[in-house]
């Protein structure tokens, strides 16, 4: 086979047909309903296509994407290049004989931190493998890729709450020493009431944890600005089930940002206390969603203009007060 039959091939294959593609939040640590979601996701794709159906399938993280999806469906180039390898390697194409038929499944794993870059790797199974031998394809070759890229995701999440906690640190040394320098009259004035000397560690360390709380809002609330909205009108996101998937995507990743930073800022020295957050996550996440979808569709009916910031602060402040207190709790 030349490159330009190859071509051809790719073409017929992948530009004259519609890609399949589904989408789905992955769980920050619940890796086995990660893996069920996947596995359903799948095993639904090749009940309904054919082998050649081009598609994606995505599973978007805190701070990453990774898709699976054949190889040359974004960059045709990609398989030019594979192609070119394995006819070096073996003298042979990939679609000879009795060797395997299809084209090599890729998983792709593309952070949304700059300091982390992109990375896919080219997998030794092939489409025809995920209709032939669905159960160890995925149980041998696919699911260990996309768990390699789960942990990548977990690195990158730990990485982005330690420097939020870092910086807490910072903030509260600051906020205890202001406050030691404080006359009772300055900080009635300041922040409404006066407080014993025992009690300065406990504040400091209470408008510390919000500050950070509120960076995570500003940044979460400039990416639905600048990334999502745009110039649309907020009903008009809300009807397009893209834009509205994406919008709550970035309403889970706030979330976990903000209960990884109490995990990572409170649980690294209490194991109690860490299993109590991990516990009340979930629960927490959903009552998060149910007042976030409360309040969109308030902000609809009534016709008011959608203050992204309000927004953000009137959903997750209250989230935020509830883990302080939680953390009050064991301490």
């Amino acid at each position: 086979m030349d490159i330009n039959d190859l071509k051809n091939q790719i073409n017929d294959r992948f530009e004259n047909s519609p890609i399949q593609s589904s989408a789905f939040y992955a769980d920050p640590e619940d890796h086995l309903d990660n893996q069920k979601k996947l596995r359903l996701t799948l095993k639904s794709f090749i009940e309904t296509q054919n082998p050649d159906t081009p598609f994606a399938l995505q599973l978007m993280c805190t701070h990453a994407e990774i898709t699976i999806m054949p190889l040359g469906l974004l960059d045709l180039n990609e398989l030019k290049e594979w192609e070119n390898k394995k006819r070096s390697e073996s003298g042979k194409t990939y679609a000879t004989e009795d060797e395997k038929t299809g084209f090599p499944i890729v998983v792709q794993f593309e952070p949304h931190v700059k300091d982390f870059k992109p990375e896919k790797d080219i997998l030794d199974i092939y489409t025809d493998d995920l209709f032939d031998h669905f159960n160890d394809t995925f149980n041998d070759k696919l699911w260990p890729a996309v768990m390699k890229y789960l942990n990548e995701n977990q690195t990158i999440l730990r990485d982005v709450e330690k420097k939020l906690v870092d910086e807490r640190d910072e903030v509260r040394e600051t906020n205890l020493t202001q406050l030691k320098d404080m006359s009772d009259d300055q900080m009635i004035k300041k922040i409404g009431y006066s407080l014993n000397e025992n009690q300065f560690e406990h504040y400091a360390t209470y408008i510390a944890d919000l500050s950070q709380v509120n960076a995570i809002l500003v940044s979460s609330g400039t990416f639905v600005k600048d990334q999502i909205l745009k110039d649309m009108p907020f009903g008009q996101m809300m009807n397009l089930a893209e834009m509205r998937n994406t919008f709550f995507w970035v309403l889970d990743n706030t979330f976990n940002e903000i209960i990884y930073f109490y995990i990572q800022g409170f649980g690294t020295t209490n194991p109690n206390l860490k299993k109590h957050l991990n516990t009340i996550r979930k629960n927490l996440a959903t009552l998060m969603r149910t007042d976030a979808w409360k309040k969109c569709n308030d902000i609809i009916e009534k016709n008011e203009k959608f203050n992204i910031q309000k927004f953000f602060t009137d959903v997750f402040m209250p989230i935020a007060e509830n883990l302080e207190v939680e953390v009050d709790k064991f301490n």
